[in-house]
């Protein structure tokens, strides 16, 4: 009897199992309807995938019932990404693959830990694949304003290591960002580390407001995620060429090789870049923000299974530039504009400044499938290098200038628990660990005519300090209907901080001013949103969520109780709509936010007399706006993209120290009722793509790009004027399978402007932004 049974059992086992099992099948062909053999079928974030045969036939035997959503490319043809429900033994579904769409296409975001169409996603968030990244020559961290309204990124004019990037009114000079940023999943902590070149990408995406639940320090009003080309099965690769004005030369090189067949992929590319510079320093006749990079990016990936998964990922970015080049703007009455009509693309100091950096990362994804839950740990090292010349006073005077050496390394390790059951209930809960440090060694040069007590003399700097924390955090998703959806989600953020300071002075008239200092700070990041499919077409949604920026210490602090300052924090309401109308031609979305934003984190003076910057926590503001997103496809190869942002912010609480230009004492100001620096009231991009066929074989394809902002404030003391501008881009090009040329041109009416600047107790400086560029750049692929 009990062998009866137990053969009955095996028997069932097998039935339900076999069950479980079905697989996907489908044609890829052209919009004519011609099969594309060779195209490359992937189920994303498995190692499951076919390669198209003769007639367009794909197969992927041995899935689990549910929803994948599917990634289909072919050389010379947009990449389509779709849902798929398996719910059968054998799900068929075709593909077509377009190199002029007549329909939108689908974008799967990340935002919320998990694969999601972004047009029924509960976040504001932005995305764009890899064509746009093209159309809209994104090739730095600084080129994002045409991707999301109220989100702007501008060029320090070095080496990146301070770009600047504002996001609904919140903006910070420091090298500690306000955004999160994570590149293939790694996390960046610092903007010394920040990428100044973006190749090979997959698609950017730009989530605005805070994002402290899922992303936790940092993510203070929204992170960007950047996802590097996928190693896939096929045997591929490119190479790039391009010259251009300013003695621009950029060369590049990528290849995709599969190393072992359905398990073991290899994808790298190397780019070096450089550029004249275009300020001209009349003091010594040089011409600075000249710019040169060299970057490389390798991914390997292997699949010993169909449930384990290892992903090596290795980059390193070198840059050289002469820079700072900035302008004082201190005189009384002296505008921006003033230096903009009078003295272009010139700046007059003494010292012969230079930047040069050198990043590094390294990092292991490692994603096991338990069933109906995934495990994910990602492990990753950074370590950023940089020797630097730096002038303070930005005069033909011996005033001030500094040397100085940074070593900064960073390790962090998260381990993720994800539900993937199709269920109306969803998960994900982790552990994030970290632990960064930061060497400088400075040498302050105080010169002869400086006025200060005891100039000449020289003040050298040993300072060391490490950051070691923790985090906790949970989201849950789950359908209280079939259109309903209800998230919760919590983090918890521990961190302790330390620092050593050696300060020494090259005269004995000046007492040492070592110290060390320690401190620890706690976050909780609670989210809330709810969501409704109104339509198939239509979307809505309402979320509450927080974010904070960590505190830490004040390494120039003369007072040991102006060292240690607190976290800041936001806490962000939305609500908002995301559809597709027009059969799915024309895609509208529109967001309306408030922002509290407390404790805020603001660069000033620590101590009058001695002249000592830092971070204190005198800051308190609330902006609110709305945010257009919209696409059309006029007709088939003509696709328009229009962005608008409004926005209102206001200073509530803010009174930093200044000193007063004819005692030199320090005085307090009140800036209450001020707005928010880098925060224009009207800010977007339109944007015009078109593909014309020539023959069966080569298409026209010719881009247009106009960003533009309106009036805003470098300064929170709103004296740093940027009148509103705009820029215009664009390129057209003749493309094919195997080969692309295009001509291209940026700033193409030549338009004056600043592309970067801040203020800090009445010394106001600015840098020029890029002058109109223009080039061709040639590119063969196979």
């Amino acid at each position: 009897m009990s062998k009866k049974l137990l053969l009955l059992t095996l028997t069932l086992t097998l039935f339900f199992s076999l069950q479980a099992q079905t697989q996907l099948t489908g044609y890829i062909t052209d919009e004519s309807g011609q099969p594309l053999p060779g195209a490359s079928v992937r189920l994303i974030n498995t190692p499951k995938g076919s390669i198209s045969d003769i007639d367009g036939k794909y197969s992927i035997s041995n899935l689990k019932v549910g929803k994948y959503f599917v990634e289909v490319s072919f050389v010379g043809f947009d990449n389509m990404q779709k849902e798929v429900q398996l719910i059968d033994q054998e799900t068929r579904a075709d593909f077509k693959l377009v190199q002029a769409a007549e329909q939108l296409s689908e974008i799967i975001v990340t935002a919320n830990r998990r694969l999601q169409d972004i047009q029924k996603t509960a976040a504001s968030v932005s995305a764009i694949k890899s064509k746009q990244v093209e159309q809209l020559q994104v090739k730095q961290l600084h080129e994002l304003n045409s991707i999301s309204p109220n989100f702007r990124s501008y060029d320090d004019g070095g080496t990146g290591s301070f770009t600047l990037i504002a996001s609904r009114g919140i903006s910070t000079i420091d090298f500690n960002p306000i955004i999160g940023l994570y590149v293939d999943e790694v996390p960046y902590f610092t903007t010394y580390a920040f990428p100044l070149s973006l190749s090979d990408v997959e698609q950017i995406e730009i989530l605005r407001g805070p994002q402290g639940t899922l992303y936790g320090r940092n993510a203070l009003a929204g992170v960007i995620k950047i996802t590097s080309k996928r190693p896939s099965n096929n045997l591929s690769g490119y190479a790039t060429m391009g010259l251009g004005n300013l003695s621009s030369r950029e060369f590049g090189f990528g290849m995709n090789i599969p190393l072992v067949e359905d398990q073991l992929y290899l994808r790298g590319n190397v780019n070096s870049s450089e550029r004249d510079g275009f300020v001209r320093n009349l003091f010594n006749g040089k011409d600075l923000q000249n710019r040169q990079a060299l970057d490389a990016n390798f991914r390997l990936k292997y699949y010993p299974s169909d449930k384990l998964s290892f992903s090596l990922l290795y980059n390193f970015q070198q840059r050289e530039s002469d820079a700072y080049a900035f302008i004082l703007s201190d005189p009384p009455g002296f505008t921006l504009q003033d230096a903009l009509e009078n003295s272009l693309y010139q700046i007059n100091f003494n010292e012969d400044v230079f930047r040069e950096v050198y990043t590094e990362n390294v990092a292991l994804n490692i994603a096991y499938d338990l069933g109906k839950i995934s495990l994910n740990s990602v492990t990753a090292f950074q370590r950023n290098t940089q020797d630097r010349l730096d002038e303070f006073d930005y005069s033909p005077l011996d005033f001030q200038s500094a040397e100085s050496e940074l070593d900064y390394r960073n390790i962090t390790q998260e381990f993720r628990l994800m539900s993937t059951a199709d269920a109306p209930w969803q998960w994900t809960g982790g552990i994030f660990l970290y632990r960064n440090q930061n060497e400088n060694e400075d040498i302050l040069f105080v010169g002869e005519d400086n006025t200060a007590e005891n100039a000449p003399y020289q003040r050298l700097d040993e300072i060391e300090v490490i950051q070691k924390g923790v985090a906790v955090y949970g989201q849950s998703s789950y359908d209280l209907t079939s259109q309903l959806s209800a998230t919760a989600g919590l983090r918890f953020d521990y961190e302790d901080v330390t620092a050593d300071v050696n300060r020494t002075f090259s005269t004995t008239a000046i007492p040492e001013g070592s110290f060390s200092e320690g401190a620890d700070f706690t976050a909780i990041s609670p989210k809330v949103a709810l969501s409704y499919q109104a339509h198939n077409n239509v979307f809505l949604f309402a979320n509450v969520a927080r974010g904070y920026r960590p505190g830490g210490i004040n390494i120039f602090a003369t007072n040991l109780q102006d060292a240690p300052f607190d976290p800041e924090n936001t806490i962000n309401y939305e609500l908002g709509l995301k559809s597709n109308l027009l059969k799915n031609r024309f895609k509208f979305n529109v967001v309306g936010f408030w922002i509290n934003y407390t404790d805020q984190q603001v660069f000033t003076i620590l101590d009058g007399p001695t002249f000592n910057f830092g971070t204190d926590n005198i800051g308190e503001s609330r902006s609110y706006g709305v945010e257009v997103e919209s696409q059309w496809i006029v007709f088939k190869g003509l696709v328009l993209n229009a962005n608008l942002g409004y926005l209102d912010t206001e200073i509530l609480d803010y009174s930093p120290s200044t000193i007063d230009e004819d005692t030199f004492e320090e005085i307090v100001l009140d800036e209450s009722g001020n707005d928010l620096p880098v925060s224009p009231s009207f800010n977007g991009n339109v944007n015009v793509n078109y593909i014309l066929p020539l023959t069966p074989k080569f298409n026209l394809e010719a881009s247009v790009d106009y960003i533009y902002q309106s009036d805003m404030y470098f300064d929170v003391a709103n004296n740093m004027l940027q009148e509103a501008y705009g820029l215009l881009n664009g390129r057209v090009g003749v493309t094919s399978k195997n080969l692309d040329v295009f001509v291209w041109g940026k700033n193409i009416t030549d338009e004056a402007y600043f592309g970067y600047g801040y203020g800090v107790g009445g010394f106001n400086a600015t840098s020029f932004g890029l002058p109109q560029t223009y080039g061709a750049t040639l590119t063969a692929k196979f």
